[in-house]
C-alpha cells in the first residue's frame, strides 16, 4: 500500500493520460477497436536519460508515446552515440522487432519524462492484418525514416565534423521575426545532445561554435543562438 502511495506522488502523469487517442499510426483504426487496443496496452512511466529498449534487446512489444519525448540512440566505432531521431507524443517505435521478432537494432531513451502503451507483438501483428489502412500507414512510415537515414548516412560519410554541426545549426534554425536578417534557434541544443545527433565529440562541438562566435556569424542570448550571418554559415557548411 505505501508502495503504491510513493508510486502516485513520484508520477508526472495522470490516469486520464493513459490514452492512445492522438497516436498517429492508429489514425486508421476504428474507435471500438482502438479501445481494445488501449485495455491491451501495459503503461510504463519513465524518468529522463532512462533507457526504455537497448540495442540487441530481445523484447518485441511495440510502444506508443502518449506523453513525452524519446530518443532513437545507435553507436559509431568505440562506442560513440550518434542520435538517428527523436519521436514525440503520437508517435511510435519498436515495430520492426514486432514484425519480424529479431533483436532491436537501436537504443530508446526518454529525453524527458514519458508515458508509453506497451502492446505486445501478437496484438500487434493481428491488429495490422485486421486494420490495412494502419498496414500502409505503417509502410509509409518506414519509407519516411529510410529517406531520412540514407541522407544522414550521406552527411555523416562525406561531410567534416564542423560541416556537419554548421548544417544542423542551419537544420534548427529559422527566420527572425523581428525582420533584421538574422536566423534564431529558439532553444539552444545543449553541447553534447547536438555532439549526439551529428556523431563527434563534444569537444568540436564546443570549438566550432565558440569559432562561430568570434567570427562573428553566431551569439548566443540567454537560450538562443541568434545566427547574424546566415550565407556565410551557409558558405562554411558547403565548403
Amino acid at each position: 500500500m505505501q508502495n503504491d502511495i510513493e508510486q502516485k506522488e513520484l508520477s508526472h502523469f495522470k490516469d486520464t493520460d493513459k490514452s492512445l487517442n492522438g497516436i498517429t499510426l492508429l489514425s486508421e483504426v476504428p474507435p471500438d477497436r482502438g479501445l481494445e487496443v488501449e485495455r491491451a496496452c501495459k503503461w510504463v512511466e519513465y524518468k529522463t536519460n532512462e533507457i526504455i529498449i537497448d540495442l540487441e534487446d530481445r523484447s518485441t512489444h511495440v510502444f506508443f508515446i502518449a506523453r513525452g519525448t524519446v530518443k532513437v540512440i545507435d553507436f559509431l566505432d568505440e562506442g560513440q552515440q550518434i542520435a538517428l531521431a527523436e519521436l514525440h507524443e503520437g508517435d511510435s517505435f519498436g515495430e520492426l522487432s514486432a514484425i519480424d521478432l529479431k533483436k532491436r537494432s537501436a537504443r530508446i531513451s526518454a529525453a524527458e519524462p514519458t508515458l508509453v502503451g506497451q502492446l505486445s507483438s501478437d496484438d500487434f501483428r493481428n491488429l495490422l492484418f485486421d486494420c490495412p489502412g494502419m498496414a500502409l500507414a505503417l509502410l509509409k512510415r518506414f519509407s519516411g525514416f529510410i529517406r531520412t537515414l540514407n541522407e544522414r548516412v550521406t552527411h555523416l560519410s562525406t561531410l567534416s565534423p564542423h560541416q556537419r554541426i554548421y548544417h544542423e545549426l542551419l537544420r534548427l534554425s529559422e527566420p527572425n521575426t523581428e525582420g533584421d536578417g538574422s536566423w534564431i534557434i529558439a532553444s539552444a541544443p545543449a553541447h553534447n545532445d547536438l555532439a549526439e545527433w551529428v556523431g563527434v565529440e563534444r569537444e568540436i562541438v564546443a570549438q566550432a561554435i565558440g569559432q562561430l562566435a568570434r567570427d562573428g556569424v553566431l551569439e548566443r542570448k540567454h537560450r538562443r543562438f541568434v545566427i547574424k550571418d546566415h550565407a556565410r554559415l551557409l558558405r562554411l557548411a558547403e565548403q
